[in-house]
């Protein structure tokens, strides 16, 4: 026998197949032969923004390679580390290009919108960013007056996370916004006063400039200015790219405590994140704003490159209070929580799922954030409520365990062993026995309230029921329909009456 019969399906000799990604099969004189793919061995290079290299595989799924991040970052009033890892600081409240693809290929363009953030106007933070790719325009902004709250707006118009349309996804974690763009594997983030680019070196390595830098995994070449040369101090750069806006016709201004916190963040994050660029930003923030809680912003830029390399450090409880943030009363704070969270929503869940097909570092990240409690869940991506039991009433609405209501003709409760609803007929109560004692009565069959109903009515009402209106007629109601009045139709024949009178003897 030289064909494979025992295969499924049977293969014939010298027929060859795909496995899996990394194995091809061929039958050869009866037997399954696998050959396995050779990977060239793959070299990891030593990064300058100090991130680890991260594994990117072939179109194949099968070999891969090591490349550095193009991961730019910014934070307080404010401070930058460029794609490459170049730190400078940079105080002007203009609308500015953060990133820029020198040659267009993925339509992407990404501004940084900057505003005083202190009453002397000394000192710049960032207000929003805007992120142009394809056709869209994102806003990702934050206010902070009377209390923070953290906005989004697609094509100007106001969305709600998580919002997703076939090109993006953007969610939010009460504290951190979050824009996915799948296609080019980029991913933004916005806390308000901290914000991080991270883009895929294999599509976009030399390809890059704006205030974050040419990236190319070499620092030195970082402050690029809009002519293409480059400028020996990028906080000298930065400016060059102001962006018109209308908005902002004065867009100028140019700038004393100790630090918060004396106690470092945990070493563990040392060996993969440098601290010494975010420990001279929070310096220099409390010590030139009136508010030391500024410095937080540099203490939060670290503790979330830290979550990036899968290393979370739970920051703010070492604060003294100073850096507390608050959640709404629903939900509970975590330094390093889920950056997908799960709903409800089944179908919701698995379109998730399926955006996150080949991103699962990504998807499966740390981010600070509001989260909901233990043994709750967000009911849908569109609210802000917790529940513990995923049940929803007739409308969409919540409901609670025990919770019992009518939907239709049924029952519902939200049931405490399957956390689901159950709906059961409703019980209709047992009938008294009637009597119709009128003349010309019948009992008639109603519905009432989803409960069948028997009840005294006119027996000219049913069709085929004979009666008379006089002794001298006979009538019945026919099944044939009145096509105006829509009623059923009555015919009537007149008794014929014996007129004969007999004799009368006298």
């Amino acid at each position: 026998m030289t064909d494979c019969p025992f295969l499924t399906p049977p293969r014939k000799d010298g027929e060859s197949w795909s496995s899996d990604k990394c194995t091809k099969s061929t039958c050869e004189k009866g037997k399954e032969v696998k050959t396995y793919a050779s990977c060239n061995p793959a070299p990891i290079p030593a990064c300058d923004n100090g991130f680890q290299p991260v594994k990117v595989f072939d179109e194949g799924g099968c070999c891969f390679q090591y490349e550095c991040k193009c991961l730019c970052t910014g934070w307080g009033d404010p401070h930058y580390n460029t794609f490459d890892g170049q730190y400078y600081s940079f105080q002007h409240n203009c609308t500015y290009v953060l990133v820029k693809e020198i040659i267009p290929k993925y339509n992407l363009r990404i501004l940084i919108d900057n505003e005083n953030c202190d009453p002397s106007g000394t000192v710049t933070c960032p207000k929003a960013l805007i992120v142009y790719y394809k056709n869209y325009e994102v806003t990702l902004t934050q206010t902070r007056i009377p209390k923070t709250e953290n906005l989004i707006y697609v094509d100007g118009k106001k969305v709600t996370p998580t919002y997703s349309n076939k090109d993006f996804i953007i969610t939010s974690t009460g504290i951190q916004m979050v824009l996915k763009i799948p296609q080019i594997e980029g991913v933004v983030s916005f806390t308000g006063l901290l914000f991080s680019i991270d883009l895929p070196f294999s599509l976009f390595h030399n390809n890059t400039e704006g205030q974050c830098g040419y990236c190319d995994n070499n620092k030195k070449n970082d402050c690029r200015l809009p002519n293409g040369k480059i400028h020996p101090l990028c906080s000298e750069m930065a400016f060059d790219w102001r962006v018109n806006d209308t908005k902002k016709p004065y867009c100028e201004s140019m700038p004393s405590r100790p630090p918060p916190i004396t106690e470092p963040p945990k070493p563990d994050c040392h060996k993969k994140i440098a601290p010494s660029s975010y420990y001279e930003a929070c310096k220099f923030d409390v010590c030139h704003m009136p508010n030391s809680t500024v410095g937080c912003t540099s203490l939060a830029a670290y503790a979330m490159m830290c979550a990036e390399a899968s290393v979370c450090i739970d920051w703010r409880n070492l604060t003294k209070g100073e850096c507390n943030y608050k959640c709404p009363p629903n939900k509970v704070y975590k330094a390093c929580g889920p950056s997908i969270v799960e709903t409800c929503n089944a179908g919701y869940n698995n379109k998730l799922k399926q955006q996150c097909a080949g991103e699962e570092d990504t998807c499966n990240g740390l981010v600070e954030g509001c989260f909901c409690p233990e043994g709750k869940m967000l009911f849908d991506s569109g609210s802000d409520t917790c529940v513990s039991s995923c049940c929803s009433g007739p409308a969409g609405e919540p409901k609670q365990i025990g919770d019992t209501w009518k939907s239709g003709c049924q029952q519902c409760k939200c049931d405490k062993d399957s956390l689901s609803v159950k709906c059961e007929p409703l019980v209709c109560p047992t009938q008294e026995p009637i009597q119709c004692t009128e003349d010309g009565e019948v009992l008639v069959n109603r519905t009432v309230n989803c409960c069948q109903e028997l009840t005294c009515g006119k027996q000219f009402s049913l069709p085929g029921t004979n009666f008379s209106n006089n002794p001298c007629e006979h009538c019945h109601c026919t099944n044939k329909q009145d096509p105006k009045t829509k009623l059923n139709t009555v015919e009537c024949q007149q008794i014929q009456c014996n007129i004969i009178c007999k004799e009368v003897k006298r």
